[in-house]
């Protein structure tokens, strides 16, 4: 399995008037404050409507000393995007852990920009997104540090687009960040900051399961994991049961 990567980035001044008018007359500062008490950047409540999934991981090999690793795949990212593990846990051979989500789309930003595997990434600031009346976000760079402004329509339903100001840093700056997005509270894909551009994701995730060292929001080479394996829910069913014997995955789904 490989990652397939298509540059979305730039030209975001034909997205008009969307989050324009909300952004027209309000200063960057007062932007970022409105976004800062809409959300922490420990955590974000689940909307009262979304959909559960769970899957339970056992480890019925010999296989020791690694993560149980769910992570997101995206069949169009930015060219300069990185996955990171959305959930990781130690699964020792003879256990099983359990990992639950929902389909809430987030805004995140954290403060490094060297994304190379192994690095952690720590968001900032975890901002609710939609892919309808809340898929636009400005991102500042404020009296030394990073914050979003309130979110507003793109008028490109299906997109989540961040739009970077000129004050925000960019490569050679030891002061540059990352910035992307993430869903049910934890960041899945990020890309370093550049000021003045902006940046498109088109959500579309495929869950997959492996083995491997990667800790919870680190950025991945997916080709250090272990047997990843593709979780496919089925219309109606909101539950899987992964087994991995040391050579493949048996999967099972259910409600």
């Amino acid at each position: 399995m490989r990652e397939i990567r298509i540059s979305r980035r730039g030209g975001l001044a034909a997205l008009g008037a969307g989050l324009g008018a909300a952004l027209l007359g309000t200063s960057r500062t007062d932007q970022a404050r409105a976004a800062s008490r809409g959300a922490t950047s420990h955590g974000i409540q689940t909307k009262k409507d979304a959909v559960g999934y769970s899957v339970t991981i056992s480890n019925a090999s010999a296989l020791d000393g690694m993560n149980a690793i769910l992570f997101q795949e995206n069949p169009v990212l930015p060219s300069d995007a990185v996955t990171l593990a959305w959930m990781s846990k130690m699964c020792h051979p003879s256990t099983t852990i359990e990992y639950k989500w929902t389909i809430d789309y987030n805004f995140v930003w954290g403060q490094v920009g060297t994304l190379v595997p192994g690095t952690q990434f720590v968001a900032g600031q975890i901002l609710e997104a939609d892919l309808t009346q809340n898929n636009l976000v400005l991102l500042s760079y404020v009296d030394g540090g990073f914050e979003f402004g309130p979110t507003g329509p793109s008028g490109k339903n299906g997109s989540l687009i961040i739009k970077q100001d000129d004050s925000v840093p960019g490569p050679g700056n030891d002061d540059q960040g990352s910035v992307g997005i993430g869903m049910s509270g934890a960041g899945t894909f990020v890309v370093p900051t550049v000021p003045n551009l902006g940046v498109e994701f088109d959500p579309k995730p495929t869950y997959w399961l492996a083995f491997g060292s990667f800790a919870s929001s680190e950025v991945m080479d997916i080709s250090e994991l272990t047997q990843p394996a593709k979780l496919v829910y089925p219309v109606g069913m909101t539950s899987a049961k992964a087994v991995f014997d040391g050579k493949e995955w048996n999967i099972s789904y259910g409600n």
